[in-house]
């Protein structure tokens, strides 16, 4: 494979600057580490996570899948532009990698959703490049290995339009005012929260609230953010009332309350587990809803009776 670069933009004067750096992932690890043992990585994806409860293998997996999205994937404006073979084009190389049952629809969908965040942070970085150039016509005449100048020009062309400016400008702003951040790094949340867990004499994973304050709280540094703080403080006092019996709200209500929801995603947990959003489910919940009222209707009426 060849040698990757880091292509840096210094001036407007100056033309395009190669400077070597750490470069990028290449695997190199993998093959080793597959030599060393006589086979394949292993990789495990237990149903309801969307990513191995592992660190290794979750970084393991979350790397190759990078090199891919790099080397091998068409680079779209949207991940729903890429086609179905696209997809599975890229899982077959993700097979060849690893010892990995992709005929389980659960683990299928956990390694497009890793592609789909690692494709969109390379494009994320290439489009930090166009913005680093003094000029659009600089711009245009970087090169990058894994693309061809007319893929780099399409994206050109989508960067300088200024209903994509727009749109990126207000995304940046919401993402301004929701930030919160956290001592994780690049580990995963899901094996994060399964390590932490193994700490536990019964094994048990922490709660989202014990693990929100797992992953925004050291005792060395404290808090990472007011914010966190205040969101920690706020579900406690949730808590706390649910435990006196004045709420019947479960930890999971308490952290949407407080975090607030998002489609396709669980708040606290990072970017593996999916909220269970099925026709079914839905159903389910609403009855239990209806049961809930129900039931508290009913209490409050014996009350009553019996106080009369």
């Amino acid at each position: 494979m060849r040698e990757m670069i880091k292509i840096d933009v210094v001036s407007s004067y100056d033309s395009t600057r190669i400077r070597n750096g750490r470069g990028k992932t290449r695997g190199k690890g993998l093959e080793k580490m597959k030599k060393a043992q006589g086979r394949k990585m292993k990789i495990e994806i237990p149903v309801g996570k969307g990513r191995p409860t592992k660190p290794d293998q979750s970084a393991k997996l979350s790397n190759e899948l990078g090199i891919i999205a790099r080397n091998f994937l068409l680079l779209p404006n949207k991940w729903k532009e890429l086609t179905r073979e696209d997809k599975d084009a890229a899982l077959i190389r993700c097979h060849e990698r690893f010892e990995i049952n992709l005929d389980e629809h659960y683990v299928k969908d956990s390694c497009e959703d890793i592609l789909k965040n690692r494709s969109r942070q390379w494009r994320y970085k290439l489009k930090q490049l166009f913005e680093n150039a003094r000029s659009e016509e600089e711009a245009r005449k970087i090169e990058v290995p894994e693309l061809t100048p007319e893929n780099w020009n399409r994206f050109c062309d989508m960067w300088i339009n200024p209903e994509h400016k727009k749109r990126c400008d207000i995304n940046k702003a919401n993402r301004t005012k929701l930030k919160c951040n956290h001592f994780m790094g690049s580990k995963a949340f899901v094996a994060a929260r399964a390590e932490h867990g193994k700490t536990n004499p019964e094994g048990v994973e922490p709660d989202r609230i014990e693990f929100y304050k797992h992953t925004h709280y050291t005792s060395e540094k404290g808090w990472s953010s007011l914010e966190a703080e205040t969101h920690y403080n706020n579900m406690t006092d949730l808590k706390d009332l649910y435990t006196l019996g004045e709420s019947s709200m479960t930890i999971d209500e308490i952290v949407d309350t407080i975090l607030g929801t998002k489609s396709g995603y669980i708040k606290g947990l990072g970017s593996g587990p999916k909220p269970n959003t099925t026709r079914s489910t839905q159903r389910r919940t609403a009855e239990l809803e209806d049961s809930l009222k129900k039931a508290k209707q009913e209490a409050v009426s014996a009350q009553l009776e019996l106080q009369n």
